[in-house]
């Protein structure tokens, strides 16, 4: 009997031991996401058969927490808006030296020669006539 129950609060205590030991992984810190300021954009039209558009675009990082986090970009018709964002962890205290990214984005090959685009990333916009 008192073995039984031996065995029985031994293995209550490893299955505790257990779910407690799952749960205290460590998370991810919440994070701020924000959009990118962004100080330069231009248009690199790529010496291939066929032409290929680059967009270049530099932006600011905010503090030495601040690390770029994503581009996304979306076309309609001559207008190409991308979307430039920067994360850095809630609540974090962090030396205010204010730093930059660079990014050369492909948006491709479908582009009409004599046309003229729109390209809007974050609040800076250019145009380009495709050669």
């Amino acid at each position: 009997m008192q073995r039984t129950l031996c065995l029985a609060a031994l293995v209550f205590t490893l299955s505790i031991v257990m779910m407690v030991g799952c749960k205290s992984t460590p998370t991810e810190p919440e994070l701020e996401i924000r959009r990118a300021p962004i100080h330069e954009v231009r248009v690199n039209i790529a010496e291939s058969y066929p032409q290929q558009v680059f967009v270049y675009i530099k932006g600011g990082l905010a503090d030495s927490c601040t690390t770029f986090y994503e581009l996304t970009t979306k076309r309609s018709g001559n207008t190409i808006n991308i979307e430039v964002t920067v994360k850095r962890p809630k609540n974090s205290i962090c030396a205010q030296v204010y730093g930059y990214f660079e990014k050369n984005e492909n948006l491709g090959i479908d582009f009409t020669s004599g046309e003229t685009y729109t390209i809007n990333v974050n609040d800076k916009t250019t145009t380009f006539v495709m050669q």
